[in-house]
C-alpha cells in the first residue's frame, strides 16, 4: 500500500524525476512479482521434533517440482528412547500439479507404520470440486473449496503465495474433513535454528481451541518456507518442529 501512496504522490514530481520515479517503482514492482513467482523447484529440509520442550523424533521432507507437477513428502521417526516406545515412521504425502495461484493437490496420504488400517487417503478432483475421503474403513465425499490444500501441502503453499495482510484464510484437508482456517499476522521476528538465523513472519491460528492452536514461522528470506511450526496438542503441550537443515535450489 505504501508503494502506491508513493506512486500517487509521484503527480507532484514534475518532468524527468517524476519519469524516473515511476520507472523505478515499475522495476521494483516487476522484482517483486519475479521472487514471487519463482519458488524452488526443490526442497530438502530435516526438522527436529520436540513435545513440552524433549527431543523425541525428526521429520525429513523433500519437495520437487516436474513443469507442472509437485510431490511433497515427509517421514517422521522417534528417536533415542523414545524409538522403544513409538515404533515405524509416519509418512505424509502430497502429489499434485502447480498452477497460477499455486500447488492443486490431487492425492494425499497419511499412513502411520505399517498398518493400512491407520491410513488416511484425500483424492482432490478440481474438474467435479470434490475431496474423496477414506478414513477407518469409511469413504466418503465432499465439496472441495477453491484453493484447498492438504495438510502437508499447506505449509508449502507459502512459497508460492506469502502471507499478505492482517490475516489469512484457507482451506485444508486433512484426509477426514474439509475446513476453512483463519490465521492472523502476530508480526515479524528473528528465529535462530540449528540451520541459521532466520526474519521470520509469525503466523497464528484464529478461533482455536484447546489442542487445535498452530503457530507457523516462514522465513523471508528462503521464500517464506516454514522453519518452525507447533502444535498444541489436546493435553494442553505442544509439539514443535523447528528446521535443522534446509537446502533449496532449482
Amino acid at each position: 500500500m505504501n508503494s502506491l501512496v508513493n506512486i500517487v504522490g509521484l503527480k507532484k514530481i514534475p518532468g524527468v524525476a517524476a519519469r524516473c520515479c515511476w520507472i523505478f517503482a515499475a522495476l521494483g514492482m516487476l522484482w517483486v512479482a519475479e521472487a514471487w513467482a519463482a519458488p524452488p523447484r526443490q526442497v530438502d529440509a530435516t526438522y527436529r521434533l520436540s513435545k513440552a520442550g524433549q527431543p523425541f523424533g525428526t521429520a525429513k521432507e523433500t519437495f520437487r517440482r516436474d513443469g507442472e507437477h509437485y510431490r511433497l513428502e515427509s517421514v517422521s521417526r522417534a528417536t533415542g528412547l523414545f524409538a522403544l516406545f513409538v515404533k515405524g515412521t509416519i509418512r505424509l504425502v502430497s502429489v499434485g500439479d502447480v498452477g497460477p495461484s499455486g500447488l492443486l493437490p490431487t492425492h494425499f496420504e497419511h499412513q502411520r507404520g505399517n498398518d493400512p488400517d491407520k491410513a488416511v487417503y484425500a483424492d482432490f478432483d478440481w474438474q467435479k470440486h470434490l475431496v474423496a475421503l477414506r478414513y477407518d474403513g469409511k469413504s466418503e465425499s465432499e465439496e472441495l473449496p477453491p484453493g484447498c490444500q492438504d495438510r502437508l501441502s499447506l505449509l508449502y503453499q507459502f512459497l508460492f503465495k506469502p502471507p499478505r495482510g492482517a490475516e489469512i484464510e484457507v482451506a485444508m484437508s486433512n484426509g477426514r474433513q474439509v475446513g476453512r482456517y483463519r490465521y492472523r499476522v502476530v508480526g515479524e521476528e528473528a528465529l535462530t535454528t540449528p540451520a541459521g538465523r532466520f526474519e521470520t513472519v509469525h503466523l497464528s491460528k484464529m478461533e482455536a481451541g484447546r489442542g487445535d492452536g498452530v503457530e507457523i514461522w516462514l522465513a523471508k528470506n528462503r521464500g517464506y518456507f516454514p522453519v518452525r511450526v507447533s502444535f498444541e496438542e489436546k493435553d494442553g503441550s505442544f509439539l514443535e518442529q523447528v528446521v535443522e537443515s534446509l537446502s533449496m535450489g532449482d
